[in-house]
């Protein structure tokens, strides 16, 4: 693994890709701080099942909100402040 200053890292920036996607890990340094650059693969993309159920009620949540907008809009339901709304979330 070698410390490539933010210069070198610019000047051979392909190459330094290709590196990483061998596996390497390539260590960029700027302002005495380390930065690494690796390869992520699609697993490293993709949400758990537990994030995925998280995202799906908050969803939910915000279609259930925005039916009761449109439904206050058109009269089916009492209009209420953003407070409320809020509140519910």
């Amino acid at each position: 693994m070698k410390v490539l200053s933010v210069r070198d890292y610019r000047k051979n920036l392909a190459a330094s890709f290709d590196r990483a996607d061998e596996g390497e890990r390539v260590i960029i340094r700027r302002k005495n701080v380390l930065y690494a650059l690796v390869s992520i693969g699609e697993e490293d993309l993709t949400l758990s099942q537990q994030q995925q159920r998280e995202v799906d009620e908050l969803t939910e949540s915000i279609r259930r909100s925005w039916r009761q907008v449109k439904d206050m809009e058109s009269g089916k339901l009492p209009a209420k402040s953003a407070i409320s709304f809020i509140d519910e979330l």
